[in-house]
């Protein structure tokens, strides 16, 4: 049997669910999410998390051999529990035996669907969950998405009883289309703007007992999801759902495949079409995107009722080709690929499953409990309850079940390998009596590291188990053996040199495997310098960035200050390249913290300060260039703030051009203040006082505040102000600290008492600080820890 060094064995007490694909998944914002009967864990690795790291939990490997020397990987916690009320009693609304609901009976959670990020007013992503009950509901971080507590932001039941009851009287009808079954949330297409603008074009579908789908987005202003459509798809319940990936369409339309399992093991194929249609803003800043929807059935996909449940679904999105979807029935999976010049088999493909025999509980004919696709092998992993793995081999050419003879990679050596995980983890000793039910499985990093969790039980006993007493594990461990440093070099390459917008993926997740492969210092210490010269030397393929002001001409209005807010966050986070420059910044800094050689620390140490002068540029363009353009209408603190910028970009030394800017900036506001009565002394005092012991501070590093008293005091680093308040954010990655957003502090516009006196009644500032809800040098999102 295979020995494998695991990076993880965590205990967490649970009772398991039945198995599902989607119990276990990654958010995009880097977190592991585990659905359990009564409860979902939210797991964050410690793997480029420099804040609460007084919070991860111990775990078994602390205590075995299970490592092989490895180094633990950490996980933070919080959890959404579910409390068993229920909200909408069935009966009230329809007395028909077909609207009845047994899962009222024992009620628990049944599914979950996580959103993309960018979507939460922290910047996070929201959680969909659904329970036997058949109600609906959204849930989202609050100040800590680490640790802290999430919180209901909507009931979504209600709003699909109000879209059953469009055109539609009968009672019964109007229930079975409200009752969900099932749920999957879509990705984020890129429409392929420069800078890509903060529009969320992600569609949740809700699969119901009448057999429809219907669509929902989320609405960021309100923070809850919103009907946009409905597609009939067939007679009986809609039982899975499967999202691909979106594709770009000749007319620049975006398209995505969403596959509908039916209860009779029946499978439709909606085609989804997207388009965006874009107007400039009153003000000329920003612009107001309009989506059109359209849902069509595609014919290329057709799998008629057998009456074999589906027990798992889930899309290959093959590299330049079209998606296959893979579909688990008992003992057998299906492979179904749509006809197109770009793939090289159509139709659809039946591969029976060989019972791996590890336990008395082996069989072929167990459900399925994860599936996920590689693409740099071009083979798909299955996971069936029962503890066993299978691999299909060339997914995108001609799939099979028997491996090549050059392959290291069979379902064997995995089975193998997940089960010595087992007997090693368990603190008893465990024989072939013993089953290891796995209820999700996951891959960590696209390729060889697998992340599954499973329960241990004896079925031969027949005993009973208190649902105190069942206890989950969560394991993370390699399953084959690969050349770890090149692919690390050549992956770190890709996502800098293809980067995605600031909006979507944050660098936690963006980076998840790389950050994973690069805690080992001997690694470091053998490849820092490709590391180095990737990081440097990597072209990246997406245009510089280009900020263009229109000046504005008018009053200051909410309408203005709305519009400044999407234009500073459009080039701030917009940019591809600009986010390339944080994930080279947040890799430096992390391989810094990870090295044990000081020479190599103080090598990554040049190269981040190198990244970080480059991103700081880049801001205080941004926000000079904003300052300019609403030059006309800044009030006394805008003043204020627009000389502390100029100033920042003389004492750091920033490129002649930038500095160019500055001066033509200031020459602005000598004629403003000329014609303005405004104080002198609030708009060219530029020192600030120690809250300790009143000494002046002046302006000269854009990251501490130290007196003469030698009293050192954090900055904010959005507006460069001393940091006096608990009323702060701070940076998950690198722990830079930045005053709250103005308006999550809930504060009146000319009542910002959480800020300096000097800054308060800054509009601009106001408008910066709503702006920018993620870091701006490394990319991640913030926590409020107090």
């Amino acid at each position: 049997m295979a020995e494998v060094a695991a990076i993880t064995a965590l205990s967490l007490p649970s009772v398991s669910i039945s198995p599902s694909v989607n119990g276990l998944q990654f958010s995009e914002d880097g977190q592991a999410v585990l659905l359990t009967k009564y409860a979902v864990y939210i797991l964050t690795p410690d793997a480029g998390v420099n804040v609460e790291l007084s919070s991860v939990m111990k775990q078994t490997l602390e205590a075995t051999s299970l490592s092989h020397g490895t180094r633990p990987l950490g996980w933070m916690r919080t959890l959404v529990e579910f409390d068993r009320s229920l909200a909408h009693p069935w009966p009230a609304d329809c007395q028909d035996w077909g609207s009845v609901c047994l899962g009222s009976l024992d009620p628990s959670l049944n599914a979950l669907a996580l959103s993309p990020s960018s979507l939460t007013s922290n910047s996070g992503c929201v959680l969909a969950l659904l329970n036997s009950n058949m109600e609906l509901t959204i849930w989202g971080a609050s100040h800590n998405f680490l640790t802290g507590k999430l919180l209901r932001l909507q009931d979504v039941t209600t709003v699909l009883k109000a879209a059953a009851e469009e055109n539609c009287s009968s009672a019964l009808l109007q229930t079975l289309r409200a009752q969900s079954t099932c749920i999957e949330w879509s990705l984020q297409p890129d429409w392929g703007l420069t800078p890509a603008p903060s529009v969320d074009a992600s569609l949740l579908a809700v699969g119901n007992r009448a057999g429809s789908v219907t669509f929902l987005r989320f609405d960021a202003a309100a923070q809850q999801l919103a009907n946009v459509n409905r597609a009939a798809v067939s007679d009986r319940w809609i039982s899975h759902l499967a999202w691909s990936a979106w594709a770009e369409c000749r007319d620049g339309a975006r398209q995505a495949m969403l596959a509908c399992g039916a209860s009779d093991g029946s499978l439709s194929v909606l085609s989804v079409r997207q388009t965006i249609a874009s107007k400039p803003s009153a003000s000329n800043f920003s612009s107001d995107h309009v989506l059109e929807l359209s849902i069509c059935r595609h014919d290329g996909i057709v799998h008629k009722p057998d009456g074999r449940a589906i027990t798992g679904m889930k899309w290959a999105n093959i590299p330049g080709g079209m998606p296959i979807l893979i579909v688990h029935k008992a003992g057998t999976l299906h492979l179904l690929s749509i006809p197109s010049p770009e793939s090289i088999w159509s139709g659809s493909k039946v591969l029976f499953l060989r019972t791996q025999p590890r336990s008395v509980g082996s069989s072929a004919l167990c459900q399925a409990s994860g599936i996920c696709y590689i693409p740099n092998l071009d083979i798909s992993v299955l996971s069936l309850s029962d503890g066993s793995f299978h691999a299909v081999y060339s997914v995108s050419v001609d799939p099979t079940l028997d491996p090549p003879a050059s392959t290291t990679v069979s379902s064997d050596a995995l089975s193998g390998a997940t089960r010595s995980v087992f007997l090693l983890a368990e603190s008893e000793k465990m024989t072939a009596k013993d089953v290891d039910h796995v209820n999700g499985m996951t891959t960590y990093d696209d390729s060889s590291t697998f992340m599954w969790t499973y329960e241990a039980s004896r079925p031969t006993d027949f005993s009973y188990k208190h649902d105190a007493r069942h206890v989950s594990t969560l394991v993370v461990a390699p399953l084959w053996q690969e050349d770890i440093d090149e692919r690390v070099i050549q992956e770190l390459a890709e996502r800098v040199g293809h980067p995605a917008s600031g909006f979507g993926e944050a660098p936690l997740g963006r980076l998840r495997s790389i950050l994973l492969h690069l805690r080992d210092p001997q690694r470091i210490a053998r490849i820092h310098g490709r590391i180095l010269d990737v990081l440097r030397h990597t072209a990246c393929h997406e245009p510089a960035p280009h900020v263009v002001m229109p000046k504005y001409v008018g009053d200051r209005t909410t309408e203005l200050s709305r519009d400044i807010v999407d234009s500073l966050a459009k080039h701030l986070f917009g940019w591809k390249s600009v986010q390339s420059d944080k994930m080279r910044y947040a890799v430096a800094i992390y391989c810094h913290s990870c090295s044990a050689a000081a020479d190599v620390q103080q090598r990554f140490a040049d190269a981040a300060n190198h990244f970080a002068s480059k991103l700081r540029a880049h801001f205080l363009l941004t926000v000079l260039r904003h300052l300019s353009a609403v030059g006309a209408v800044l009030n006394t603190g805008d003043i204020y703030f627009a000389r502390r910028t100029i100033h920042m970009v003389t004492v750091l030394d920033m490129p002649p051009a930038l500095q160019q800017e500055a001066e033509e900036l200031s020459t602005q506001l000598l004629r403003l203040t000329h014609t303005e009565s405004a104080d002198a002394d609030v708009q060219d005092n530029l020192e600030e006082l120690c809250p300790a012991c009143h000494a002046p501070i002046p302006l000269q590093d854009a990251d501490r505040a130290i007196c003469s008293n030698g009293h050192v005091w954090a900055r904010c680093c959005i507006t460069s102000l001393l940091l006096a308040t608990p009323r702060a954010r701070t940076c998950v990655g690198c722990t830079r600290k930045a005053f709250l957003p103005a308006r999550t502090a809930g504060t009146p516009v000319h009542d910002a008492g959480w800020l300096p006196n000097s800054a308060r009644g800054s509009c601009v500032l106001r408008d910066l600080l709503d702006a920018t809800r993620r870091c701006l040098f490394c990319g991640n999102n913030f926590v409020t820890l107090v």
